[in-house]
Formats: structure tokens, C-alpha cells, sequence
């Protein structure tokens, strides 16, 4: 048996999204894979370590309502928490936090770790292999 006959899911990359498609699919049953080239990057964080605000506010709402993980994880890693545009309407107010960069890393990565049917390989995906116009593998 070789490495695409084992998993049903090939997930390249572990940013949000990643991380996210990996996780739901590996709880939908079927055996993901995570290819990252450093996974000690996992669910990195940028210099502003924010989630939520005006526009990724409504995603993280959407993610967290589809039983996603970004929602979960921020609230446990938050150091703080503000309403933007209190002042405003209701259809302008958000809510945005701020995150330990660190702890979100690390909660995020045992996640996937403790995840079932989920596999962590580091790697780069070179190619993606076809035939006749169908996925058929990921060049490693």
C-alpha cells in the first residue's frame, strides 16, 4: 500500500485554512494528511495577533458555527477583549481579541496532534499528479 492509497485527503499548507480543512475532514472520518514545510509554524500568528475585527470577525463567527477550531482556540489563548464600534450600531460592532501568540501556536498544534484520522507530515508538495482530469496524488 503506498502513501495515497492510505489517506482520502491530502491537505497542503497549515495556516487558518489548513488547519481548518484538515481538521474537518479528519472529523468527518476520512484519513487527512497535513503537509507543512515547518510544523513548528503551525496556526503562526503575524506581529498583530488579532482575530476577529469588522471583516475576519464574521469568517471566525462562520468557522466556529461550522465547528471549527480558530473561534476555540482564540478565546482559550485570549489576553484581551474589545468591542469595536460599541458606540455604533449593531450592524458595525465586532468583536476582536487579542491573542498570546505562543499559546495559540501551541493549543493548535496539539489539537492536530490529538486529532483522529489526522496525520502530520512535514514536507513540500511539488506537484499535484492527475489522470484523466482527476486528483489522483500530491508529488512530495
Amino acid at each position: 500500500m503506498g502513501f495515497y492509497d492510505f489517506y482520502d485527503v491530502a491537505v497542503v499548507g497549515a495556516g487558518h485554512a489548513g488547519i481548518e480543512a484538515a481538521l474537518a475532514t479528519a472529523r468527518m472520518g476520512l484519513k487527512t494528511v497535513l503537509i507543512t514545510q515547518t510544523p513548528d509554524a503551525i496556526g503562526r500568528m503575524s506581529c498583530n495577533p488579532s482575530i476577529g475585527g469588522i471583516a475576519k470577525g464574521n469568517i471566525v463567527r462562520e468557522i466556529d458555527a461550522l465547528g471549527g477550531q480558530m473561534g476555540i482556540n482564540a478565546d482559550r489563548a485570549t489576553i484581551q477583549r474589545r468591542m469595536l464600534n460599541s458606540s455604533k450600531g449593531y450592524a458595525v460592532q465586532s468583536l476582536r481579541v487579542q491573542a498570546d501568540k505562543n499559546k495559540y501556536h501551541t493549543l493548535l498544534k496539539q489539537t492536530i496532534e490529538n486529532q483522529e484520522n489526522l496525520y502530520l507530515r512535514q514536507g513540500e508538495a511539488s506537484e499535484i499528479l492527475t489522470k484523466d482530469n482527476v486528483v489522483v496524488g500530491l508529488k512530495t
